[in-house]
């Protein structure tokens, strides 16, 4: 087993490597960036949180087609698509900096940078990971997931003083400029990818047609979208709800670097963890921990920046499992044949529960004035996520969970 661990990783490190670069400077980036410019819009555009949280709709409306890109992933090739994605995103960003206030445009473009934005992602990048690996997928999984921590640990005060010097416009180049420059090195490392296989192995799902009759794969895409329903509000808010407590931009700014280091270690130790445990408590653990952030983000748990950071903390535990969880239950309960398919309609339910959430947690905000029921909701949205991925866990079918279909 030793030498097989060592052979995957000397034919996939480069597959590795590639994923992270192309994950965390797309889309995945932005989640973790795009509150800082809330109030940046509010101040020169005058629109309400309420206005910019309505793009809810564009991303739900985008993240409909997440299953369509991945079919066409597992139809014309990992390469096609990251390649088409990346640089439809990084216009997208360039568009976004030369907006003049109308904002029918600004959801149209945003519509657009989560359209092309699903391809820079792990619908695309992880099927190259998960074609290299078997026993330690897990592992290579995680590790490729966890670039993204990095970046959002580093982006948000990099784009927090680019703002300060230079204006919000700047911000967005910086971001376009970012996704495309890396795809790029990351398609320079991919490499040749393993040939699939003509037809299905035993037990695995052909299509995406034949996954949505298995309740298993619906119970995954119900978790996902349960999950990302307070975890999309936080990171849509998080600036904002910080400032709210009477902190400084600066703090907000830091608070979220502590998001992003909680991701990281969540994506690590699941990652490893579900090479080791059953994937079904692995994800229960991962995913039902974060609602007591939610509890402690209220207000009724107090002010101190302490506290905050706590909250938001394990509020990232269930942002950096589910990377590694999603696809490796694809992988692993039902095989490689339409991954990109089936991880598109976890990516969907990952969209429209963000969409939810930022929709949820913005309308809360002009309503009460505040994000408390919003925080309690996210609150039971987690526990329940977390219950469905107890239930579908992911390795009840032992060829395709071994490799060997």
């Amino acid at each position: 087993m030793e030498r097989a661990t060592v052979s995957e990783w000397r034919a996939g490190w480069r597959a590795v490597v590639a994923a992270g670069l192309g994950v965390a400077t797309g889309l995945s980036l932005f989640a973790y960036v795009v509150s800082l410019f809330i109030r940046q819009y509010a101040a020169e555009f005058g629109w309400t949180r309420g206005d910019i949280a309505a793009t809810a709709l564009a991303t739900l409306s985008a993240g409909l087609l997440a299953p369509l890109i991945g079919r066409l992933t597992d139809r014309v090739g990992v390469r096609p698509m990251i390649v088409i994605c990346t640089l439809g995103y990084g216009l997208v960003c360039c568009a976004m900096a030369a907006q003049t206030g109308d904002i029918r445009v600004y959801y149209g473009l945003y519509f657009l940078l989560v359209l092309f934005g699903i391809g820079t992602g792990s619908l695309t990048w992880t099927r190259a990971v998960s074609a290299h690996f078997v026993r330690t997928r897990g592992l290579a999984l995680s590790i490729a997931l966890t670039f993204v921590t990095f970046s959002a640990m580093a982006m948000p005060p990099t784009l927090q003083a680019v703002i300060d010097a230079h204006g919000w416009r700047a911000a967005w180049l910086v971001l376009g400029g970012l996704a495309v420059i890396a795809g790029a090195v990351g398609l320079l490392l991919l490499g040749p990818q393993p040939v699939t296989k003509a037809a299905p192995g035993a037990g695995e799902i052909s299509t995406l047609a034949a996954a949505a009759r298995v309740p298993a794969f619906w119970l995954a895409v119900g978790g996902m979208f349960l999950i990302n329903i307070p975890s999309g509000g936080i990171m849509n808010q998080m600036a904002a709800l910080i400032a709210d407590r009477g902190f400084s931009s600066g703090d907000a700014a830091q608070v979220m670097s502590a998001f992003a280091l909680s991701v990281f270690f969540g994506r690590l130790i699941a990652g490893v963890c579900l090479d080791h445990f059953p994937t079904g408590v692995v994800a229960f653990v991962s995913m039902a921990a974060p609602a007591i952030g939610c509890v402690l983000l209220t207000e009724a748990a107090g002010e101190g920046l302490v506290i905050v950071v706590v909250g938001i903390a394990l509020a990232g535990i269930s942002q950096g499992a589910e990377g590694d969880i999603g696809p490796y239950v694809v992988a692993r309960r039902f095989g490689l044949a339409a991954f990109s398919g089936m991880l598109g309609a976890l990516s969907a339910a990952t969209i429209v529960g963000t969409a939810a959430g930022a929709l949820l947690f913005g309308s809360v905000h002009d309503a009460t004035g505040g994000y408390d029921l919003a925080l309690w909701i996210g609150a039971g949205a987690f526990l329940a996520g977390a219950t469905c991925y107890l239930t579908v866990g992911g390795d009840s079918n032992p060829k395709v969970a071994s490799g060997l279909a």
